[in-house]
């Protein structure tokens, strides 16, 4: 696993310790963000349920303006405060807490991103839990994106646009937006 393109091409992210995290693939990355690729620079990007970081990364890397990480599991945020410091990584935020609770954190807030990756652990309702939640909380910015990865035998029940849907294999990405 490594980061695609930007400033940190190459590098390799390392992977947290526990079984838990299900990378997203290179190649699944790299076709997502040749979708992304002009909306990346100078946005704010939120990688829920982010694991080793993998989306919040390459986004950093490609010069957005800031990314929120957040992960319930503390020894995979401390890994990735690590590694970030290790590339001397900037405009970036940790949260360690589960994903409703940092939801209500960023409407407090009143964060507003761009784009949104949801990669929760493929057993459970969380994302279309997140998606409503983020819908009803006014956290994606009028021309933002959520991107989902999922098993393919996920059914959807959330009543707004996806744009795009692009399958490799078991993984699907459904790229979701708040225009009806």
């Amino acid at each position: 696993m490594r980061i695609i393109s930007g400033k940190y091409r190459g590098v390799t992210i390392p992977s947290p310790k526990e079984d838990i995290v299900r990378p997203t693939l290179d190649r699944v990355k790299e076709n997502i963000f040749n979708i992304l690729q002009f909306k990346v620079t100078n946005s704010l990007c939120l990688d829920l349920f982010c694991g080793s970081g993998a989306f919040g990364l390459e986004c950093l890397s490609r010069n957005a303006q800031n990314v929120d990480f957040v992960d319930n599991n503390k020894n995979n945020i401390s890994a990735l405060k690590k590694f970030l410091e290790k590339l001397n990584a900037k405009n970036f935020m940790l949260h360690n807490c589960g994903f409703f609770d940092a939801l209500k954190n960023f409407s407090n807030d009143k964060k507003c991103f761009d784009i949104i990756f949801l990669d929760p652990p493929f057993d459970s309702n969380f994302a279309n839990i997140a998606i409503q939640k983020i819908f009803k909380l006014n956290l994606l910015s009028k021309d933002g994106v959520i991107i989902w990865e999922h098993e393919n035998n996920v059914k959807n029940d959330y009543a707004f646009k996806v744009f795009d849907t692009r399958t490799y294999g078991r993984i699907v990405i459904d790229f979701l937006s708040n225009k009806v």
